[in-house]
């Protein structure tokens, strides 16, 4: 059995080289097989491209995509906040000096137009009552010594009333109306300018340009005047060197001395002044940031509007009165019936008697409060006050307690409506050359992740801010269901109305090399070649292509780094050798 496994010495010398054989064969085709798999450099039309084996390809991750070519519009992403509108803010006051007796809202509750916030107690109002109730005293007496003497009358006392008075009267009544019509339509457009400016901001705005303008002139000032003091206390400081000398008098040093002395007062009044300047721009910010202008802006176009509507009313009635005393003149007139002047008398007196009762009627209105409503309670001489919410909101803020005491200055609430609201993105300054009033914009809240909101731009502010060279851009949005909230933080996008024409690929197909950008190009199968590009800013994931590429070409998009880092290895261990 041993024997079986011995061979004769001349098979046993040819199985070795043989075998021999073949594993030189098999090493020289493996080594042959190994340098077909390795990336190498090939030239394709005079330049040098990475030719990657398939297998790298597709390990890499390597795709490529056709170079489109259309248009491209710009868009801005920069963050924004939400707030509340001018317009859609109010803040409550008392219409007459007071005490809160009672307060039935607190902050974050959701208010109707109408409804009552709090309650002061006014003796302004019980003044204003008082004359109401003497006014009807007053027109309730004339009209029984009217009565009195209408049936005195029936027995003939007889003096002719002039049809002229009661004519004139009548056409300077209507005149009266008539003007007052005529400035209603002023304060309503005031009014509705006033809104217009708010949504704009530029009645919040004008103030703190004004104390801007005014801070950098103080500091003109103050900068001119450090030169000053500089330059008095040099001559000041020469002329006692030559006054030390015997060059100058006694005179003329005094007069150097009186020279710096004045520029170093004039540089301390400039400081404070400069100082009061940048308080008053920062007082005037911390207005701006709180939008107090625009609201004082709004109540007091609205006020105007209230007051100039109560004259309005009060002109009505003595029109109506003056009227109807005409058109009794025109009957007494032509029937021939003469009246006595007693009975003309009492007539006039309780014509005026019904304008004073109307007039104190709508003083009473002007302060919220009906004078025939049960909201009016006398306690002690004392009338309360409703304090009621103009529109439908929610109170943002109060600041209110029973038993402090108020004035008509006194912010007592804040409601906001939020129907509508400001979304305030900080756009940068390089790039507002993209952005114009009208373009379209998107914005989402994570508050409300499943929510798209969208607008256009409706104000681009005049000024950047020095601190975060930002600009704001303010879009007026929708809100229903009040899901936007003041103070949320915002994700806009501003697709801008500017349009790229031309080639454009992938941001992530651009490779930034030092200085310049390139792309690499497969120029055949698992062939790669660089191209040196000029590119325009990134619109939405896409670059704009000015030079380096054509339409069709196929851009790698996925795994460019691998084939530079391939480039770099080849080319350098081409120059080591």
């Amino acid at each position: 059995m041993k024997n079986n496994f011995h061979f004769p010495a001349l098979y046993a010398c040819a199985a070795v080289l043989v075998l021999s054989g073949c594993a030189a064969k098999s090493a020289d085709n493996s080594a042959l097989d190994s340098s077909k798999e390795k990336p190498q450099l090939v030239k394709v039309a005079g330049v040098y491209a990475v030719q990657m084996p398939a297998d790298s390809v597709k390990l890499a991750g390597i795709t490529v995509v056709p170079v489109s070519s259309g248009t491209l519009s710009t868009q801005v992403q920069p963050t924004g906040q939400v707030s509340a509108t001018d317009s859609g803010t109010v803040q409550i006051t008392s219409r007459l000096p007071g005490k809160i007796v009672a307060t039935y809202v607190n902050a974050g509750d959701r208010v109707k137009k109408g409804q009552v916030l709090a309650e002061v107690d006014s003796v302004d109002l019980a003044q204003s009552e008082a004359t109401y109730q003497t006014a009807l005293a007053h027109a309730n007496l004339a009209k029984s010594q009217l009565e009195q003497q209408k049936k005195l009358a029936g027995y003939g006392s007889l003096s002719e009333q002039p049809l002229e008075d009661a004519h004139r009267a009548a056409v300077a009544s209507d005149a009266a109306v008539g003007s007052d019509e005529q400035q209603i339509k002023v304060d309503k457009l005031a009014l509705q300018s006033t809104r217009q400016l708010l949504d704009m901001g530029e009645i919040t705005r004008k103030p703190l340009e004004d104390a801007q303008n005014a801070f950098a002139q103080a500091q003109s000032a103050s900068v001119q005047a450090g030169v000053t003091l500089h330059s008095a206390k040099a001559n000041y400081d020469r002329a006692k060197i030559l006054f030390n000398g015997g060059i100058y008098s006694k005179q003329q040093l005094e007069d150097a001395e009186t020279a710096y002395n004045t520029a170093v007062a004039a540089a301390g009044q400039t400081a404070t002044a400069e100082k009061l300047a940048k308080q008053e721009e920062t007082r005037q910010q911390t207005i701006f940031d709180r939008n107090l202008n625009g609201a004082t802006s709004l109540q007091g176009a609205q006020a105007k509007l209230q007051q100039d509507e109560h004259t309005y009313q009060n002109d009505l009635v003595a029109q109506a009165l003056s009227h109807k005393e005409f058109q009794r003149a025109q009957a007494v007139h032509k029937s021939g019936i003469p009246m006595s002047q007693a009975l003309q008398s009492a007539q006039d007196a309780y014509d005026e008697a019904q304008v004073a009762v109307q007039g104190a009627a709508n003083t009473i209105r002007l302060y919220g409060v009906q004078p025939e409503s049960t909201a009016l309670q006398l306690h002690n001489g004392r009338a309360v006050v409703p304090l009621v919410s103009p529109i439908d909101g929610v109170v943002a803020s109060r600041s209110m307690a029973a038993g402090q005491n108020t004035d008509t200055s006194t912010i007592l609430a804040k409601v906001e409506n939020l129907d509508r609201v400001y979304v305030d993105a900080q756009v940068y300054e390089k790039d507002l050359a993209r952005l114009s009033v009208g373009d379209p914009v998107d914005i989402q809240v994570s508050a409300a992740p499943s929510h798209a909101f969208s607008g256009h731009v409706q104000w681009i502010a005049s000024e950047v801010s020095p601190d975060t060279r930002t600009v704001t851009v303010r879009t007026v949005l929708e809100n229903p269901g009040w899901i936007l909230r003041p103070g949320m933080f915002a994700s806009v996008s501003i697709g801008s109305q500017h349009r790229i024409a031309g080639v454009a690929i992938p941001a992530d197909a651009v490779l930034q090399e030092g200085d310049k950008q390139v792309a690499y190009v497969q120029v055949a199968p698992n062939q790669f070649v660089k191209r040196t590009l000029k590119v325009g800013p990134e619109v939405g994931g896409q670059v704009p292509v000015t030079s380096g590429l054509l339409p069709g070409d196929m851009v790698v998009e996925a795994g460019n780094v691998l084939i530079e880092k391939e480039q770099e290895s080849l080319e350098g261990g081409k120059s080591g050798s």
